[in-house]
């Protein structure tokens, strides 16, 4: 499970500010949140799936990548998992396995795309990241106005 690609728009600071809000909530505005994330979680989701069926490099293996992803439910925050190894390929290869180097590419291994470049700390990626750097502000601006209202509601 250590292999999966777990997206978070959150440092671990503010996750754990996040927690302890979470502790002194009431369990209507924890419902609430747990809906709204993962309305947020399946827009990145589709945002990724869309740009995976645009890519033609190892196009059949993206798309088992991006059809294989899967949300968290109960998660408050947003949890969109990518990757497993109960995904298989005939060769015995899993999308655990082949996610980054169909995501990042490589230079040494011809199965892969070219390698993406870098961008900022790391690379640039070629469907997942670019797609939630694009989705960013919008995935931002929901949540915050959804938390708004929460707070507004549970207020008054």
């Amino acid at each position: 499970m250590a292999d999966n690609l777990e997206l978070s728009a959150y440092s671990q600071r503010e996750l754990k500010s996040l927690a302890k809000t979470f502790k002194l909530m009431g369990d209507d505005a924890l419902e609430e949140s747990r809906k709204v994330a993962y309305e947020i979680t399946n827009l990145a989701k589709s945002e990724i799936r869309k740009a995976g069926y645009t890519r033609y490099v190892s196009a059949g293996a993206v798309r088992r990548v991006v059809d294989g992803a899967s949300i968290s439910r109960t998660s408050k925050t947003g949890l969109l998992s990518i990757g497993f190894a109960g995904q298989r390929f005939s060769g015995g290869a899993t999308t655990q396995k082949l996610w980054a180097g169909l995501e990042f590419g490589s230079q040494r291994f011809k199965q892969f795309p070219t390698w993406s470049g870098r961008y900022g700390g790391g690379s640039r990626g070629w469907f997942i990241y670019p797609s939630l750097r694009k989705i960013q502000p919008e995935l931002t601006l929901m949540y915050l106005r959804a938390m708004n209202k929460a707070v507004a509601r549970w207020s008054n």
